[in-house]
């Protein structure tokens, strides 16, 4: 499978959203990103349309375990953060980068190719980070050319 990526450091970025306690055989991700976009317009201080699907995953994680999904949108500063938003801080470091175009419910085949296969027969060496998806305001999961971003800590 050839994949087109790249390797970036991103700068500190500040978030804000919503979080849940969620696993992959119990998705709980529409939950947190129905809240998110229900409020999204209360974030006044937003700095782009782009959204952050952000997971928090433990040390030595299997796919059974449970880990920490949120929904954020980047904001300048956490002055004024509306009623229960969390906020949260992604720290800059060097991430691999790669553009996914299609529905959502094919990136379990993605994330396998690219932990199982890609990321091991290229000598990268994940980092415990946050991992994280970027896309606009417009995203549609359902839609075969809904295009994001798919951003993985090495070291």
């Amino acid at each position: 499978m050839n994949l087109p990526h790249r390797i970036e450091i991103i700068d500190s970025k500040k978030l804000i959203g919503f979080s849940v306690n969620t696993s992959f055989q119990d998705d709980k991700t529409p939950i947190v990103w129905r809240k998110l976009m229900m409020r999204r317009k209360e974030i006044l201080t937003r700095i782009s349309n782009r959204l952050f699907s952000l997971q928090i995953y433990p040390e030595n994680f299997t796919p059974n375990q449970n880990f920490t999904k949120y929904a954020l949108a980047e904001v300048s500063d956490f002055v004024n953060i509306p009623e229960e938003f969390e906020t949260f801080e992604l720290e800059s470091g060097k991430y691999l980068v790669f553009t996914y175009v299609g529905k959502a419910e094919n990136g379990p085949e993605l994330f396998r190719y690219l932990f199982q296969n890609f990321i091991p027969e290229n000598n990268f060496e994940i980092d415990n980070r946050p991992h994280f998806e970027i896309f606009g305001d417009a995203y549609n999961p359902n839609n075969d050319s809904a295009e994001e971003e798919i951003w993985i800590p090495i070291k």
